[in-house]
């Protein structure tokens, strides 16, 4: 079992039994993000991908909040903070989303605004009962941002999507799991646990076609069915030319025995 830890100000960055944890520390904001931590979080997403004791990523926060959002005394610099901080997001959003590894969200509490995107740039999410989900700009007169316009409908739909940012309403972990945007919801006190646990289980499997699979998926988001399955065909195709692949076959079919 291999563990390392290392802790800035705003945010912690842990590897244990392969998997990444990226917890946010600002848990008396609530984790809001302010410069610091985006700048951090950047740099931490980017390490994780090229972290080779890494093979999954586990995104979570200190104290009761998973991410509040955007720490809104940026917001009164007007466009010009826009302009600022959009590389750095992009870094933070794409770098999930891409990742060529699994990434989770560990939904400890609030997830809004740039928060509920962080978690929705994650290939799978995991929450407590009393987490929800809050696409808030709609109460200080800004439309949507985090890639929220576009990741939203995708998994719930246009009407739903806008629902949640034309209200800016809560949507309680119960509901966001009916609706698809959550995994599963589980104790307060087994979040974490659990987690661990099914996040070392993927640690182990075939790192390359888990990769493979998730870009199968990102991009069929963009394409027809036929060209999805035609990308399909190209990635086992390299897949299959692997050692990993020819090992794990290998000892499959001498199971089978």
């Amino acid at each position: 079992m291999s563990e390392r830890t290392e802790t800035q100000a705003v945010l912690e960055y842990e590897v244990k039994d392969g998997v990444a944890w990226l917890r946010l520390n600002r848990p008396e904001k609530r984790n809001a993000v302010n410069a610091e931590l985006r700048a951090a979080l950047a740099e931490a997403v980017r390490r994780a991908e090229r972290d080779s004791q890494a093979r999954v990523v586990v995104l979570i926060g200190s104290g009761e909040a998973f991410c509040a959002g955007a720490d809104v005394v940026e917001f009164q610099e007007g466009a010009s903070a826009a302009e600022r901080i959009r590389g750095e997001y992009e870094s933070i959003l794409l770098g999930l989303h891409e990742m060529p590894k699994p990434t989770i969200a560990a939904l400890n509490g609030v997830a809004a605004g740039i928060g509920m995107s962080m978690a929705l740039c994650c290939d799978l999410r995991y929450a407590i009962s009393s987490a929800y989900l809050r696409e808030a700009f709609v109460h200080i007169g800004l439309t949507v941002d985090g890639g929220a316009s576009w990741l939203l409908p995708r998994l719930i739909g246009a009407g739903k999507a806008l629902e949640l940012m034309y209200t800016g309403d809560d949507l309680p972990a119960e509901e966001a799991e009916r609706l698809g945007l959550i995994n599963r919801i589980l104790p307060a006190d087994h979040l974490e646990s659990y987690v661990a646990d099914l996040a070392a289980r993927l640690a182990t499997g075939p790192t390359q076609a888990l990769a493979a699979m998730k870009r199968s998926v990102n991009h069929a988001a963009s394409t027809t069915l036929e060209e999805a399955i035609d990308f399909e065909f190209l990635l086992q195709g390299v897949m299959m030319e692997s050692d990993q692949f020819r090992q794990r076959v290998r000892a499959f079919v001498e199971r089978r025995r």
